[in-house]
């Protein structure tokens, strides 16, 4: 039977918590909760994952880490081979994937990823597969934009969004959408 734990991160905009099972091997990151506007970060742990223990492993740690490494600026590789996604459906995971793949400093759109993943006019499946990306941060779904440029959603917020777009060099006219030089 896997134990699932969460670990707590202060970052500047507010408490990151990493929430994990582990089994008798190594821990696998099922959920990242950003901060919210209402709620307080362990009480989201608490309603997705009734019970999860507040604990610390070196591997989570590690990952911790990272996430505010890339919170204040820096350049951080992260690698997917800590998470566990078995909760995503296939379509998820590809969504995910083609997410993974948009380089830092740059966006895509809903449109792209779905004809990327074969979903021609699939723009709102895409949009579905991100809004419930458990992974924020790690899975950069904060650089996919709606198509004629602007914001669209987020977990985080929308000025997390753009705020983190900054911090990677992304640009925005004077509408508050990106610049199209920064699409790819």
């Amino acid at each position: 039977m896997k134990s699932v734990y969460y670990t707590l991160t202060t970052t500047a905009f507010g408490n990151v918590a990493v929430v994990w099972r582990q089994d008798d091997g190594a821990p696998a990151i099922v959920k990242i909760c950003l901060p919210g506007e209402s709620v307080r970060t362990d009480n989201l742990v608490q309603q997705s994952f009734p019970g999860a223990g507040k604990r610390s492993h070196s591997n989570v740690d590690k990952v911790c880490g990272q996430i505010l490494e890339y919170l204040a600026g820096d350049a951080v590789q992260f690698s997917l081979d800590i998470l566990d996604m078995s909760m995503c459906t296939g379509f998820q995971r590809n969504i995910l994937n083609q997410a993974w793949l948009i380089p830092k400093g740059m966006v895509s759109t809903y449109r792209r990823l779905a004809e990327r993943s074969r979903t021609p006019g699939g723009a709102r499946a895409v949009g579905n597969a991100l809004a419930n990306n458990p992974y924020p941060i790690i899975i950069p779904c904060h650089r996919v934009i709606r198509a004629d440029g602007s914001l669209g959603g987020f977990g985080g917020g929308l000025e997390m969004k753009k705020t983190l777009l900054g911090m990677e060099g992304v640009v925005f006219d004077a509408k508050g959408n990106v610049l199209p030089q920064f699409l790819c």
